[in-house]
């Protein structure tokens, strides 16, 4: 099976100059085979061809397996790709073909007509050509089965045909791959279940750096957040399932490669501009988005740059229903003051939360690459990106307890099957505001050199990057806190409906009806640092082992956090506020669409008049860092040297193909945990130093039974090093007057490492078509688990989460994916086409509770199951797409009462794409995000609701043109 790939890229970038364009649109002289000077020494046939697609800048395609065993001689002149391709292969029974496309194909020649074909020989496919989003495929598909380890590939051609706002989109479409979302947009990656902290993510092979998140008090720590990157400045992804020596060590669930364009690599200049408008239902705006890139190669192929650029913006709402509380405990419920239950489930909380974001965000990327001949390689990159967030977010609060003595009207209470799923109860209510401005901003910028002689080749590499995130503007919550009288409640269980609150004695519209708490004052910044410098040596041989490889890493991290908290309470706590202090509430369809019946119109506080109100804020502002701020501020250094060894090969055993790498990589890593420690009085600086090492052995194997069946086989031992924020000396306390809660650190946390087998079978049963099954098994020996214990802090018992050391663990799982173009139908039926997969995950780990028992549970943060469905037409000038993602249910919370954390009910979005060229040059598009509304639902124990997420639909139009 040969499957050809059009070398034409379809880049989806902005479009600026909108209607003027079309003077420009018209179809281009077909281009002239050009000559480019071919240096090229004998060597083996597959390696000399990939050198000369290099020189030439002519997509050539082979099956690897067609020129297995073959060597070329060496050629040295100016000629055209197809010349040097027929000289490379003369002799040889092979044959060259150009197609429509450009690209060159080189097949079996063909039998002589009173020849037969031996049983077991190389069938020769019917040329068949594919464009566009099908190339994308396919090609991606190629770089799959090329590969010795287990890898999945997302192409610029898939990634700018998808209603992808940034990579982790488009990514979900990969066979295991599920995404994290915030405010609708990807920001996470799961990868076989495992979250976002399992995953390693690079760019152009360089480690990036991470930018933390400054909204709250979560921390991300290691996690590389996608919605600072737009989609528009990759030319490729991958997403690497089994490592390889000379790959970076770190990612138990995998690594995210993500490549940006090289000018070289276009093979000849290239404008592409692309302009969209894009709609938020909930929002009710319309955005833009503007993208552009310039690429310029000279004529000899030798010499090129490049720079593109993105800017966009993103209006966002979020309908939610947070901080849904449960407790185990007995109510009294005639009001005789007894507690007359049995010990049952009853609901303590509930915050119905508007959440609005005004995004803007800005990405450079540039590049220069110069490649005077096949022996040398010169690139200098770097890209740039800068994310500002306008954040809003009204909330109230129902804060009762049921548990107290007398707490419930006598005949409300209603129990069934051990839960309390309605009363009327007294409660406290707080009314916030939280306004805030966030700013994101990511650079990276590398070099690197690569030189080839006499079979060697050395290549060196480095790298310099920056994440930095903070508060520009401070953080401002404006809170009213009071007793409201009744309320009465009714819950339901996750998915059926909202609960019901109808607050019987209080008016939340009403300016007076509660007095002022505070104005929570944070100010937050994180600086991520990264630098690396590797350098590789390989020795190209013949014979069995084709290739040694050898390098080493240096790669130096520091994470500084730091935050301050200030409450203002003089001036506002206990004051009631007239009508000027609030302004109106902006919506009028809060929760809309979704059952139960609870306000959703409360009185908005004007922050600015809040600020003017309260007293005292200077010699506040003015006090130095007070023992909490210390708690939560940090510095993290981490240093790590590596190198590895490896060895690449390739072998006949028995009529079947063997090939694939072997290899052994060494990691060295030393981490300095700075912060502060509290004492009870005060809180006095600390530091703790832990070093460690790790041999990390690694084998891949790919067997080749038939010229379209093949099989992979891997096993590794890989680790994962502790988030940034968990091995933290830091303490930070919830604000919540009612919710006594903590999280801290652990700097003694050891790095998860385990043992990782993966199996696929690969069936290429025709064309840009596949059928893979495999299974892959983790066996972690040491991992890192969330503990939560009582902690006395000043007299207060807060109810303290951290990460600790566990015991052993194990993850695994299975993945099926089924890719097909229908070529073979009749037209117009021949432009469909179809992909799916399926991953099922299956976990458990030992943990450890804080009186030294241990239990045995799932694993938190994995997804048990997930899929992606996607069918598409192309044909003509008519492109559509549609894809449905889901991932099954997750769980945060094991062991003990099964109310520690909220779990996630399973979630499904349906995305689509169509599109009409209606030049060679311009396409015309319209794209959906979540049109089928897909809401994000939580649950404790029992399915009992824990919260409810709405982000709504996102309609997108808009025009790209590449000239």
């Amino acid at each position: 099976m040969i499957v050809t790939v059009s070398s034409s890229r379809t880049l989806r970038r902005s479009l600026v100059l909108g209607a003027a364009l079309a003077a420009f649109c018209a179809v281009p002289a077909q281009a002239q085979p050009r000559q480019a000077t071919v240096q090229i020494a004998a060597q083996s046939l597959g390696t000399a061809l990939e050198a000369l697609a290099r020189q030439t800048g002519t997509d050539i395609l082979f099956a690897p397996q067609l020129v297995a065993g073959m060597s070329g001689p060496s050629l040295s002149g100016r000629m055209d790709a197809m010349a040097a391709v027929e000289r490379l292969i003369q002799g040889k029974p092979l044959a060259v073909r150009r197609q429509g496309n450009g690209a060159l194909l080189v097949v079996a020649a063909p039998a002589a007509p009173q020849e037969t074909v031996a049983s077991g020989g190389v069938e020769v496919a019917p040329d068949i050509i594919v464009t566009g989003y099908a190339a994308s495929l396919s090609g991606a598909l190629a770089e799959k089965r090329k590969a010795t380890n287990v890898v999945d590939v997302v192409k610029a051609e898939d990634i700018g045909k998808f209603p992808a706002q940034n990579i982790a989109e488009a990514l979900q479409r990969v066979p295991g791959v599920s995404i994290v979302r915030d405010r609708g947009e990807g920001v996470f990656v799961r990868i076989r279940g495992l979250g976002a902290n399992f995953q390693v993510v690079t760019l152009n092979g360089r480690s990036a750096a991470v930018n933390e998140n400054v909204r709250d008090s979560g921390q991300s720590g290691r996690q590389f957040r996608f919605d600072t990157l737009p989609s528009e400045l990759m030319s490729a992804v991958e997403v690497i399932k089994s490592p390889r020596a000379d790959l970076a060590e770190g990612g138990i669930g995998g690594i995210v490669n993500l490549q940006t364009f090289r000018p070289i690599d276009l093979k000849k200049p290239v404008l592409a501009l692309s302009a969209t408008a894009s709609s938020p239902r909930l929002a009710d705006t319309v955005d833009p988005r503007l993208s552009g890139m310039a690429s310029w190669v000279n004529e000899e192929g030798t010499f090129g740059a490049l720079i593109a650029a993105v800017y966009d913006e993103r209006t966002t709402r979020q309908d939610r229903v947070t901080g849904v509380g449960w407790a185990d405990g007995r109510i009294d419920t005639d009001g005789d003051g007894t507690l007359d239950s049995d010990t049952i489930l009853v609901p303590t909380s509930t915050r119905p939360t508007l959440e609005r974001e005004n995004r803007d965000r800005i990405g450079l990327n540039g590049a220069i690459q110069w490649k005077p001949d096949d022996r040398f390689e010169l690139n200098v990159d770097g890209l740039w990106s800068r994310l500002n967030i306008d954040y809003d977010e009204l909330t109230y609060s129902t804060d009762f307890s049921a548990t107290t003595p007398g707490a419930i009207v006598p005949g409300t209470a209603v129990i069934e099957n051990g839960v309390l799923t309605a009363a009327t109860v007294n409660t406290s209510t707080q009314i916030g505001r939280e306004t805030s401005r966030l700013e994101y901003e990511n650079w990276l910028i590398g070099a690197n050199a690569k030189w080839s002689a006499n079979g060697w080749t050395l290549a060196a590499d480095a790298s310099l990057g920056r994440a930095y995130s903070n508060t520009p503007t401070p953080i401002y919550r404006t809170r009213l806190l009071g007793s409201v009288g009744q309320v009465a409640f009714d819950y339901g269980k996750v998915g059926e409906r909202l609960p019901n609150l109808e607050f019987l004695t209080a008016d939340l519209t009403e300016s007076t009806t509660l007095p002022g708490r505070r104005i929570e004052y944070r100010v937050n910044d994180s600086l991520d640092r990264q630098r690396a410098a590797t350098f590789d040596v390989t020795r190209e041989l013949s014979g069995v082992v084709h290739a040694l490889r050898f390098g080493a890493k240096y790669e130096k991290r520091d994470r500084t956090y730091n935050r301050r908290d200030i409450n203002f309470t003089s001036g506002i706590a206990g004051q009631r506020f007239d009508d000027s202090y609030f302004e109106a509430f902006p919506v009028d369809d809060f929760l809309n669409g979704v059952g139960g019946n609870l306000p959703t119109n409360w009185v908005m506080p004007d922050p600015d008049r809040f600020w003017d109100a309260a007293t005292g804020k200077e010699a506040l502002l003015d006090a130095p860092l007070t023992r909490g701020d210390r708690r939560n501020s940090y510095a993290i250094d981490e240093r790590i040297i590596g190198g590895y060894g490896m060895a690449e090969f390739s072998l006949p055993l028995g009529g079947v193909t063997i090939r694939g790498d072997a290899g052994l990589r060494y990691a060295y890593t030393r981490q300095t945990s700075s912060g502060y420690a509290d004492n009870g009085s005060a809180a006095l600086p600390v530091s703790y130093e832990r070093n460690y090492g790790n041999f990390l052995p690694s084998l891949n194997l790919v067997a080749e039974f038939t010229s379209n069946l093949q099989m992979h086989l891997a096993a590794s031992k890989v680790i994962t090093r502790p988030s940034l924020a968990d091995l933290a000396p830091r303490l930070t306390i919830n604000s919540n007057p009612t919710v006594l809660t903590a999280v801290g650190g652990n700097p003694e946390l050891r790095p998860f490492e385990a043992w990782q087998y993966d199996g696929t079978v690969e069936w290429y049963f025709a064309p840009g078509s596949a059928l893979i099954g495999g299974a892959f098994y983790k066996d972690i020996t040491t991992f890192v688990f969330q503990q939560t214990r009582n902690f006395d802090l000043d007299g207060q018992i807060y109810r303290l989460t951290a990460p600790q050391n566990g015991g052993n663990a194990y993850v695994a799982g299975i993945e099926i994916a089924y890719q097909q173009l229908f070529k073979m139908l009749p037209a117009p039926f021949d432009g469909l086409g179809f992909q799916a997969n399926y991953t099922h995950t299956k976990s458990k780990g030992t943990y450890a509770l804080s009186d030294g028992t241990t239990f045995r549970d799932d694993l938190t943060d994995v997804a048990g199951d997930s899929f992606n469905l996607t069918a598409f037409y192309e044909k003509g000038p008519v492109g559509a797409r549609a894809s449905y993602s889901w991932r099954g249910k997750v769980l945060r919370d094991v062991g003990g009462a099964g109310l520690a954390a909220n779990n996630d009910a399973a979630f499904g979005s349906l995305d689509f794409d169509i599109s009409y060229k209606v030049t060679p040059n311009v396409t015309f598009v319209v794209q959906g995000i979540n049109v089928a509304g897909g809401v994000q639902w939580q649950y404790v124990r029992d399915d009992r609701f824990a919260g409810y997420t709405d982000y709504g639909t996102t309609l997108m139009a808009g025009v790209r043109a590449r000239f």
